[in-house]
């Protein structure tokens, strides 16, 4: 399983919470003060069972979450959710302020995080963009103000004050994203047919890539030939999607592999391999190393 705020120790989250700066409330919660973003933080693919709301106070950095590349500037607004593998590729002394949310964080204050965040993750929508400055304010004032309760003594109602704080810059952030969304879908216009094929073929992928490896089973999903499918994604992406599908495996691998405390064994099972020997001789193939020296890296 993949760690989220509450699988980890007391000791391990005071550490946490004292290396970045920040405030940790009820295990649910997790607040950093500014942070650098440091070379090695996120450098293997990386999967965490929280959301996170990013905002990007100097500098810039470089992000790909699920084989997409971004490129994050000061002044824009980035939301991560699980269904994400996230690798930050390189830094130009950017300083961040996060927040990290679970999901029964975001359930206890009467909102589907599911449903609110999944059509980030989808092919045609960006999960960062830019705030206005009076955006960045707001959002600023807000966790400055949510430290500041936070250091109040145990008032009867600091944990209902902290909630409906957070729940606001939920919000905006939200806000945000469907202005900017829709703000692209004018200039853009509607996808054409082979780029509504390629979305629905990478939301199944995004779905299915840990248990379904061969083209056929998308191909029967969208109605058509995997030989039909296959051409329709290398002429739109330049992969195959027998390429598509062996680069989600192997990031989905490499994340299990580092940030897991699954075997080798549990995970070629996770994965649907027929046995330990089929994954290692997959995984080196794909990567050149196998899984025993990826995991030491």
């Amino acid at each position: 399983m993949i760690r989220t705020l509450e699988h980890f120790s007391e000791k391990e989250l005071v550490e946490l919470t004292a290396k970045f700066k920040g405030i940790l409330f009820e295990k649910q919660l997790f607040i950093t003060e500014e942070l650098e973003l440091q070379k090695g933080y996120f450098q293997y693919p990386s999967r965490l069972d929280v959301y996170f709301l990013i905002i990007c106070i100097k500098g810039d950095f470089e992000i790909s979450f699920n084989l997409r590349d971004f490129k994050v500037k000061k002044g824009m607004a980035l939301v991560y959710t699980p269904e994400c593998i996230v690798q930050i590729h390189q830094t130009r002394k950017a300083v961040i302020r996060a927040v990290a949310i679970t999901e029964s964080f975001l359930q206890g204050i009467h909102l589907d995080p599911k449903k609110i965040f999944s059509p980030l993750v989808n092919i045609h929508e960006t999960p960062c963009w830019q705030l206005t400055d009076h955006e960045l304010e707001i959002i600023n004032n807000y966790l400055r103000l949510i430290r500041s309760v936070y250091t109040l003594p145990e008032e009867v109602y600091k944990r209902e004050m902290i909630r409906g704080l957070i729940s606001s810059v939920v919000f905006l952030f939200i806000n945000v994203w469907q202005r900017e969304s829709t703000a692209v879908k004018e200039v853009e216009g509607l996808p054409g047919r082979t780029a509504r094929h390629f979305a629905q073929f990478m939301g199944l992928l995004q779905k299915y890539h840990c248990t379904e490896h061969q083209v056929g089973f998308y191909a029967d999903q969208m109605c058509m030939t995997p030989k039909y499918l296959s051409s329709l994604i290398k002429d739109h992406s330049r992969k195959s999607a027998a390429q598509w599908i062996d680069e989600y495996l192997v990031l989905e691998a490499k994340s299990l592999l580092k940030y897991s405390d699954k075997s080798i064994k549990e995970i070629a099972d996770t994965l649907r391999f027929s046995d330990p020997s089929f994954f290692c001789k997959y995984f080196k193939k794909q990567t050149g190393m196998t899984p025993t020296e990826y995991k030491k890296m």
